[in-house]
């Protein structure tokens, strides 16, 4: 059941997309995925309105990334506005001017800080502050907490511990698997459709956690209910489904107040859900290879 297969980069053993989704409790991993990422972001204005876009959400985790792959030594590992728009380049997903407005608003915020490098005074490095940190833990737990259903909790233990430690090396294993990153979000149209747009995903995974609680691919809609729990505007969330039924990811019923979340629909998120799971079992993995050779 769920083959590993070897990775020859990072030197260890994981589990591919194909057999997570091919695993027998591959549903109760979605459900937890769902529920762990509604309740990261909840009902939390700020939050939702700062994070829930593609952009935002990737320059958030790849500053932290950056910071944690931070080598004195080696200038392109610095975590610099600079270098933190080369990381971001094969994401595809915002203009040089459009990170540093990101990277602005999160300075703004206190989740990032920039500093004076010690070693350049004509450079200042991002580091992430203990806010961020914190949200980011409670990211990695949601994203964890799928697997260790399917694979059981001793192997991401330290994960779903806050365990710093591992954060902060899993963080930099992730440096070196940014290419693989945005391919999950570069092969899934689909997803990237709810990723581009204001808290779209969260629209995306209200629908579908409501299918999976009333046992029918058909749901009331109610507009407003929507815009209220995902901090955005009824207009907003109109265009987005009119854009995804569209697409045919969702068929809606104006008369009736209803929406179906079609099959296209649900495979997209689930090759989503799967290819995040896969990434995180390697880099996580990388990361406790590396904490073991250090104990």
């Amino acid at each position: 059941m769920c083959e590993e297969v070897y990775d020859s980069h990072f030197q260890v053993k994981y589990r591919t997309a194909a057999s997570i989704l091919a695993h027998p409790e591959y549903s109760k991993a979605r459900v937890a995925y769902l529920n762990g990422v509604l309740a990261l972001y909840g009902d939390d204005v700020f939050l939702n309105r700062l994070l829930l876009e593609g952009a935002r959400t990737v320059i958030f985790a790849v500053a932290i990334c950056l910071d944690a792959g931070f080598r004195e030594e080696d200038r392109d590992t610095w975590p610099t506005i600079s270098n933190l728009k080369k990381a971001l380049a094969p994401f595809g997903l915002a203009s040089p001017r459009r990170i540093e407005q990101v990277v602005s608003r999160l300075i703004q915020t206190g989740y990032l800080e920039s500093r004076v490098s010690p070693h350049d005074a004509r450079v200042r490095l991002l580091a992430p502050t203990p806010k961020m940190l914190a949200h980011d833990q409670e990211w990695l737990i949601s994203h964890y907490r799928p697997l260790a259903i399917l694979f059981g909790e001793d192997r991401y233990a330290r994960a779903l511990g806050r365990d710093p430690a591992f954060q902060r090396v899993q963080r930099g294993v992730a440096c070196d698997f940014f290419v693989q990153s945005a391919m999950v979000l570069l092969r899934n149209p689909d997803i990237m459709l709810f990723l581009a747009r204001d808290a779209g995903i969260l629209v995306l995974l209200r629908l579908v956690s409501a299918t999976l609680v009333s046992g029918s691919a058909t749901v009331s809609l109610s507009l407003a209910d929507l815009a209220r729990s995902c901090s955005i505007s009824r207009t907003h969330v109109r265009q987005l489904l009119n854009d995804a039924q569209a697409q045919g990811l969702v068929q809606i019923s104006q008369a009736a107040r209803q929406i179906t979340i079609l099959p296209r629909a649900l495979q997209s998120l689930d090759q989503f859900i799967a290819d995040g799971m896969s990434n995180h079992d390697l880099t996580g993995a990388a990361a406790m290879r590396v904490l073991e050779a250090a104990a």
